[in-house]
């Protein structure tokens, strides 16, 4: 539940809950979130379950918890158990954005694409289209092109992501947070949000980790990783798997085959 594709939905569930429940109720709730997340942090998945189920019963609609008691099921390997608690949403909550996403993904890691692609085109329809105007709309805007890449247009989302970059009041963080997605969703290869996470799939070894990584990232591939020996002067570049139509493009040659030198 680290994954970059969750911590996007994580704050987008976060900004969506309404509640309506007394101020004891509130602290309550408060109170066994901060032991389910205590317990989940050191590893005690049944405790943690055991506090968000007794959270969402005071409070069905906190969209957070719920998700989270969700991400320990599927750590379980028990899907049948995550879809169980999000048709128990409030029914009000079935016809937004958040439901059909959650559900995309629940049937993303059930293997079930196409439904996984349907729901992701219905949270999109339920989408406002982000209007950019400072640091606080670019979270929306990523889930939103997100959204765009998961049901099958990465290219329209590519192309908000590029626009938004011309926009002179990014900061280098702004511009490099917008990047990373960018390329991301460039080179989408229909596989679902687990491919947005950065593997080692390909290693290059390079004597000049400088110019190899300024010639990635003008070609939008982003890095997985590096590392260098001590008394070494050979740096290895990690990649994922997605971007070896760039690399091939570019003609750079990938261990055990060569050390890349330029």
């Amino acid at each position: 539940m680290k994954k970059i594709t969750y911590i996007i939905l994580l704050v987008f569930i976060a900004i969506s809950c309404k509640n309506s429940i007394s101020e004891a109720d509130k602290k309550r709730v408060t109170e066994l979130n901060e032991k389910a997340v205590n317990y989940r942090m050191n590893g005690d998945l049944e405790n943690a379950k055991s506090n968000y189920l007794k959270a969402i019963e005071i409070d069905q609609s906190d969209a957070f918890i719920r998700y989270e008691l969700m991400g320990i099921y599927i750590e379980q390997d028990s899907l049948d158990k995550a879809f169980e608690i999000l048709e128990k949403v409030p029914s009000e909550q079935k016809e937004t954005e958040y439901y059909y996403q959650v559900k995309g993904g629940l049937f993303e890691y059930s293997g079930q694409m196409e439904q996984a692609i349907e729901n992701y085109k219905q949270a999109l329809e339920l989408t406002d289209k982000p209007n950019v105007k400072d640091e606080m709309d670019l979270g929306p805007l990523i889930n939103y092109a997100m959204l765009e890449t998961l049901a099958g247009n990465k290219e329209q989302a590519v192309n908000r992501l590029n626009k938004t970059l011309n926009m002179p009041w990014l900061t280098a963080s702004n511009k490099e947070y917008l990047e990373t997605f960018r390329n991301e969703f460039e080179f989408y290869q229909g596989n679902g949000t687990l491919e947005f996470d950065p593997k080692r799939d390909i290693l290059i070894k390079t004597t000049n980790s400088d110019s190899l990584k300024s010639i990635l990232k003008e070609n939008h591939i982003n890095i997985s990783g590096s590392s260098s020996s001590n008394g070494n002067d050979t740096t290895e570049i990690y990649l994922s798997k997605k971007y070896r139509t760039g690399i091939n493009k570019l003609n750079i040659k990938t261990h055990p085959n060569s050390v890349y030198k330029k």
